[in-house]
């Protein structure tokens, strides 16, 4: 098989970076985007997913074509119900749970 380029054998640099726990926000109405058009109803019982919510961040992974990924645990809402959940989340979702207090410039 022909050679089709590659790293050239060049050192590759770590994947994961652990990063103990972290407070971050997750931006589920981001992350899961309303469909275009959408003609559904409104059900009170249902995932409580159009909405931010605080998570605990223990990693940082790169995909194969380099974006960042946090790996996030956080608790997600149903009525009565509450399940923790943890996925590998993409970094544009996230921010750090203290940004609001930070000052801009």
């Amino acid at each position: 098989m022909k050679w089709i380029g590659g790293d050239s054998g060049q050192p590759r640099r770590p994947v994961f970076f652990p990063v103990g726990h972290k407070a971050v926000l997750i931006d589920l109405n981001a992350l899961y985007p309303q469909t275009p058009h959408h003609s559904g109803e409104y059900f009170p019982d249902g995932l409580q997913i159009r909405s931010v919510h605080l998570g605990v961040l223990t990693a940082w992974a790169r995909s194969e074509w380099g974006e960042w990924y946090g790996k996030v645990t956080y608790t997600i809402t149903a009525r009565d119900r509450q399940e923790k959940v943890t996925h590998w989340v993409p970094g544009w979702a996230l921010r750090p749970a203290d940004a609001a207090r930070r000052p801009t410039t």
